[in-house]
């Protein structure tokens, strides 16, 4: 069968379809269609709407929209035929869009609009299925290294000598940051009941001491002053590091009963030790608030050193600091940094958490002792401006004997 012939055939199937029969001029304009393309017409929208639908040579496709919108019909019935009658059709015939001359196409070769979109949106989703899979691959990957990298990543080595009971041991770690003890009092030049922070009360006992007699009371919320608040990130830093989350409480709140529950880290001010300044009595410090000053009495006996710090300055100025790793009295242990000034606590404390000054503090006591010390006691001079420290000096190192 010829090509001719199997065109012909095709078109009076469609002819006599029930979206054709119907309707005469769409049956003609088709066929006209067919026949002005087998001879070769080219065929534009003036010359059909003159030939076929009648008009004169003053058709303006502009203005007449007969042609356009018979054949947009036109295109619509043979898509209805196709999805009917005409489906199982071996060939279709093709008007494109913007043309009018046709085309008969094998079914192989012809994808309809709609077959042609999902052909798209197809390719589409795979097309964002696969960046979807890259990315989650990708993400997978990073996720991963990224996990490694933080398991790997420790302020200081877990099995560091100095910190290992803090970040290998089960037991809980407490921070005690001091807090400042606080009471209100009636003041006559205020005639009002105002908060009083005073340099020599410290506790109930100092406030009962106290002459003359106030009449008042302590106050509930805490007062942290600078000695705890810039000592405590670089700690959490540490025992974050190694996935330790401790728990916290104002040294005002502390009883000696807490004590064999936790290993515990006090960071803050000297004066605000209050239940702690008994873990003194292991050591061979004592101190004074009133001048500022350490008494050191050597394990040798020989005679005692004092070291003074004056009052806290806006220009240069100097703090006295005490390090304790002092056995727990529960196999635990207890750490303390407590200064007189804000200068000298939060120094120490990057003093031994960064890695430089770590090891220059354990590479001494290996020269001293042979190795580090499980316990010890350490006495820092620290010298700055203000709050601003540059220099951080050891006064005394000992080994505590458990």
């Amino acid at each position: 069968m010829t090509a001719e012939s199997i065109q012909k055939k095709c078109l009076e199937k469609i002819l006599n379809s029930k979206d054709f029969t119907g309707s005469k001029i769409y049956q003609d304009y088709l066929r006209y269609l067919v026949e002005s393309t087998e001879a070769g017409k080219d065929l534009k929208e003036t010359t059909i709407a003159i030939e076929l639908f009648g008009k004169d040579a003053s058709f303006n496709p502009a203005e007449d929209t007969t042609v356009r919108s018979h054949s947009y019909v036109l295109r619509k019935k043979l898509e209805n035929y196709y999805l009917t009658e005409g489906k199982e059709d071996k060939y279709r015939l093709r008007i494109p869009k913007g043309h009018y001359t046709t085309k008969f196409v094998p079914v192989a070769a012809y994808t309809s609009p709609l077959q042609s979109l999902t052909s798209r949106l197809k390719k589409l989703y795979l097309f964002f299925i696969y960046i979807l899979m890259i990315l989650v691959v990708g993400l997978f990957v990073m996720n991963r290294h990224l996990v490694n990298e933080v398991d790997q990543y420790h302020i200081v080595s877990p099995t560091d000598p100095i910190w290992f009971p803090y970040l290998q041991s089960d037991l809980p770690i407490l921070i005690i940051l001091g807090d400042h003890f606080l009471f209100n009092d009636y003041s006559e030049k205020y005639d009002q009941v105002i908060s009083i922070r005073h340099p020599k009360v410290n506790s109930s006992e100092d406030l009962n001491k106290l002459t003359p007699q106030p009449s008042s009371v302590t106050l509930p919320e805490p007062y942290f002053p600078y000695h705890s608040v810039w000592s405590l990130p670089p700690v959490l830093s540490v025992l974050y590091s190694v996935h330790k989350t401790p728990f916290m409480k104002r040294s005002a709140e502390i009883t000696p009963q807490i004590l064999d529950e936790y290993n515990i880290i006090y960071l803050g001010s000297i004066k605000t030790l209050y239940s702690l300044r008994h873990t003194l009595n292991n050591t061979h410090f004592t101190f004074t608030i009133s001048p500022h000053s350490f008494i050191y009495t050597p394990p040798d006996g020989s005679k005692p050193e004092v070291f003074t710090t004056d009052l806290h300055s806006h220009g240069p100025n100097d703090d006295l600091v005490l390090v304790l790793k002092m056995p727990g009295p529960v196999n635990n242990s207890i750490f303390m940094v407590a200064s007189f000034h804000s200068l000298g606590s939060p120094e120490v404390v990057k003093y031994l958490v960064q890695p430089e000054s770590l090891k220059t503090l354990e590479d001494k006591m290996m020269a001293k002792y042979g190795e580090i010390p499980d316990y010890f006691e350490i006495l820092f001079r620290v010298t700055g401006i203000d709050k601003t420290a540059y220099q951080a000096d050891i006064l005394v190192m000992n080994e505590l004997k458990q």
